[in-house]
């Protein structure tokens, strides 16, 4: 079973590889669209390989599931895929502070959090930019390079949140309402932490 799941994550690793190089030569080749924005889209894709996900949502839509699927069944199964990938990395004597740091994180906040508060805390975040991004896969009001622009500002590590929250304050209102609740329960949730660990 190990053995199957570091294989898995071998391929999704290559396949990651591929679609990411192919989304840089893609967004530079883009026609019809100035250097300057093609060269921040390229710069964006290349600091931050996720993008590459987010990008392909605008342009080839297959390729975005291919990436997106095994990352949302990763994410449904985090605590039993962080404890087989740990149990992989440890046998093979590999990533010793992987398994330390991991362990912590699956000690300290996965095992910690009651699973109430856990979940939104974890899905809402993505949700919210798969709301956004799929309004913006359809939105004729915007041209192709700029629901481009929108998504590679979805797939920023922490302002992509804040990117999606804003693009549905003007598209899409109920769902920037539940990103300001989650916003403060999430903020309610790090301050208690905070105040535990003083």
């Amino acid at each position: 079973m190990l053995t199957l799941l570091f294989i898995a994550i071998v391929l999704y690793g290559v396949t990651f590889a591929f679609l990411w190089g192919w989304s840089v030569v893609h967004a530079i080749l883009t026609p019809r669209v100035e250097w300057g924005r093609r060269g921040l889209w390229t710069a964006a894709i290349v600091v931050n390989p996720v993008s590459a996900m987010w990008y392909w949502y605008v342009w080839k839509r297959w390729a975005f599931w291919v990436l997106f699927a095994p990352a949302l069944a990763f994410m449904a199964l985090l605590p039993f895929a962080l404890e087989g990938m740990l149990r992989a990395f440890a046998v093979r004597d590999v990533a010793d502070r992987f398994v330390t740091i991991g362990t912590l994180f699956l000690n300290n906040v996965l095992d910690a959090i009651p699973l109430p508060i856990l979940i939104p805390l974890v899905v809402l975040p993505l949700v919210l930019r798969l709301a956004a991004l799929a309004h913006l896969g359809g939105n004729s009001d915007l041209t192709a390079a700029d629901r481009n622009d929108q998504a590679i500002a979805f797939a920023l590590p922490l302002f992509g949140f804040g990117a999606a929250l804003t693009y549905c304050f003007k598209w899409r209102r109920a769902w920037a309402a539940f990103g300001l609740a989650w916003f403060v329960l999430a903020t309610g949730t790090v301050w208690s932490f905070v105040r535990f660990i003083k």
